[in-house]
């Protein structure tokens, strides 16, 4: 009898023994790493975000590494990704970044940890994370491109908003002074491009690459006649012709009736009631320039789950509405973020333009930095030294790969 009860007890001890043990694997989170590139206050906003996370989550518990500067932080990457030492979650810039990484191996496929939440971004902001049919990365944030207006200088003349590029050409003369340029911009790929696009020159594929019929056709032959007169003709200015540092400087001196630039341009906008912005007025189409970055995941992440279900936590809605208040992020990338972002800055004027833009907007980071760099040397050559439209076009078809 004796034997039977020491028998019960070591078996029920054994029991005991191996339930604690699978306790605490239970306990036991995945160590995740994200590397990002920030400075600023930016680095303690982001920690306290992935505090919140990490005394929520049963699966992962998180640290941070950060980067000052771009360089830097590229460099340190792909030396940890040589040296099998990558971080878990990694910062992409949408389009040929994401692209060249998925490319090289170096980052995962997302569509079986986070394919489901891809409904809730816009499709240009899906395409920029995109590569070979996969999704690669989730966006962090965004920022576009819009058209600013000074509201006084249109009600002194009489004038609307344009809703069409006839009437925005038509203003642009009207609004011309002495000391006021009609339209301004710096005159760059990233803000000339949703104009070709609206004039039915859309150039750029889904993938990056450049339609060189669409690059030497009619519509952007015409696109950059518009400029060309605009300039020629002192009714459009840029940051050179008016020695001013920025093209946000042009708008907040009032150098300029209407400014196509990047949304960031509000944070130098003192008067709200004062300034304007709605979307580029349309042609063939409506268009607007997307800057973004997504959340990747490196093949070298031993547990993907886990990484996964960080960025599944960055992108919910209240963690993108207090990222964009405190500064952390820049436009929030789902809907229902900026719906909600909307109703709690009920003040902001500019943020239901924003959200109407980026249904129709396209990812800089698509195009391929030596064309850009091209197509940019032609059309300053066209707007300062006088070149051709048909000299600019060969110019800028020699620049594709």
């Amino acid at each position: 009898m004796k034997k039977k009860i020491t028998s019960v007890i070591l078996m029920l001890a054994l029991v005991l023994s191996l339930a604690a043990c699978g306790s605490k694997k239970e306990e036991e989170k995945a160590k995740i790493v994200v590397a990002i590139e920030a400075t600023g206050d930016i680095p303690q906003a982001f920690q306290e975000q992935i505090d919140r996370f990490n005394q929520t989550s049963q699966k992962a518990e998180v640290e941070i590494i950060t980067y000052a500067g771009a360089e830097a932080y590229e460099t340190a990457i792909m030396g940890q990704v040589a040296g099998k030492t990558a971080p878990d979650i990694i910062l992409l810039d949408g389009g040929k970044k994401i692209q060249e990484y998925a490319k090289q191996g170096v980052i995962t496929p997302l569509d079986d940890y986070l394919g489901d939440i891809k409904g809730n971004f816009e499709t240009g902001l899906i395409e920029a994370c995109m590569y070979d049919g996969k999704l690669y990365g989730i966006t962090k944030d965004y920022n576009t491109t819009v058209l600013f207006y000074q509201k006084d200088m249109l009600e002194d003349a009489g004038l609307t908003i344009p809703e069409t590029l006839e009437e925005f050409k038509t203003d642009v003369v009207a609004l011309t002074t002495d000391s006021v340029a009609g339209f301004g911009c710096d005159p760059k790929l990233n803000y000339l491009y949703p104009f070709a696009v609206a004039m039915g020159a859309d150039f750029v594929g889904t993938d990056g690459t450049i339609d060189a019929a669409k690059l030497t056709s009619q519509e952007h032959k015409e696109m950059l006649q518009m400029f060309k007169d605009m300039f020629d003709n002192g009714q459009a200015t840029s940051p050179y012709i008016a020695n001013a540092g920025w093209d946000g400087e042009l708008f907040g001196n009032q150098k300029v009736a209407f400014l196509y630039a990047g949304s960031w341009v509000t944070g130098v906008i003192e008067d709200t009631s004062k300034a304007g912005v709605a979307a580029l007025p349309k042609g063939n189409t409506s268009a607007s320039m997307l800057y973004t970055t997504g959340w990747c995941i490196t093949q070298q992440c031993e547990n993907k789950e886990a990484a996964a279900e960080l960025i599944r936590f960055l992108s919910t809605d209240d963690e993108l509405v207090e990222g964009n208040i405190l500064g952390t992020i820049g436009l929030p990338p789902t809907k229902s973020a900026m719906e909600k972002l909307i109703a709690k800055k009920a003040d902001d004027p500019f943020l239901p333009v924003y959200q109407e833009v980026v249904k129709d907007g396209i990812a800089f980071g698509l195009i391929d930095s030596k064309f850009v760099d091209v197509y940019n040397k032609a059309f300053e050559d066209m707007i300062y030294n006088g070149a051709s439209v048909e000299d600019t076009i060969d110019k800028m078809a020699a620049g594709i790969d």
